[in-house]
């Protein structure tokens, strides 16, 4: 675990803040960020989910800033690990991606915001300022045409693309096949499809699913 003191934001408190991210260039560039911007914050780092997971089971940061892709399993499973855990806390996803339609999912998986990486430092800290106030910060709106997924039908979708059938999704989410079916038939009028195949095809065109 690496500890950097970083950032202090309107309250004058001081706060801790987890981030998740595999690439050290980011981290340390956010290090270096939150030192200039922010010296009252104090950041601890994670290079994985799993690692992550292990400290939170010691400590309850003041926000959790994870990256949408991970090397064990990608930003969003990580969200529903943490909030299913630690259901208080907030978490923001983060994407060297700045696509609208990973904005609609993290919203929809209940992030309480996105950041793109490309956005500049004032840019992020201020961004990072409201969520920690309370906001939900999500940038830039989706296009109309772009479809918003329930965060179950958004959960329905990744498992149909790692190629689970009715059964095993129903196993795993704990809901009735029929319920299963319900959401398939819904993701199939979201996305234009008319089979698994072409509804899969159609979440990865959009970003709604991890490639």
């Amino acid at each position: 675990m690496n500890t950097v003191l970083g950032a202090e934001p309107t309250s004058m408190a001081a706060l801790t803040i987890l981030i998740v991210d595999d690439h050290p260039l980011f981290a340390a560039g956010f290090a270096h960020m939150t030192r200039a911007l922010r010296p009252n914050w104090t950041l601890h780092t994670a290079c994985s989910a799993s690692e992550a997971m292990d400290m939170l089971d010691g400590q309850t940061p003041d926000l959790a800033i994870c990256d949408v892709g991970l090397p064990d399993i990608d930003g969003f499973a990580l969200l529903h690990a943490i909030t299913a855990n630690r259901p208080k806390l907030r978490v923001v996803l983060i994407s060297g991606r700045n696509d609208p339609a990973v904005r609609v999912r993290a919203r929809a998986c209940g992030a309480a915001g996105f950041i793109a990486k490309t956005e500049p430092p004032e840019a992020i800290v201020a961004m990072i300022d409201s969520i920690l106030a309370g906001a939900q910060v999500f940038g830039e709106a989706a296009p109309a045409e772009m479809p918003v997924l329930t965060a179950r039908q958004a959960e329905v979708l990744a498992l149909l693309a790692e190629g689970h059938a009715n059964k095993e999704i129903r196993h795993r989410l704990g809901i009735a096949e029929r319920t299963v079916r319900a959401h398939l038939t819904e993701l199939f009028q979201l996305l234009g499809a008319s089979s698994r195949m072409q509804a899969v095809i159609r979440g990865r065109e959009l970003g709604l699913i991890a490639k």
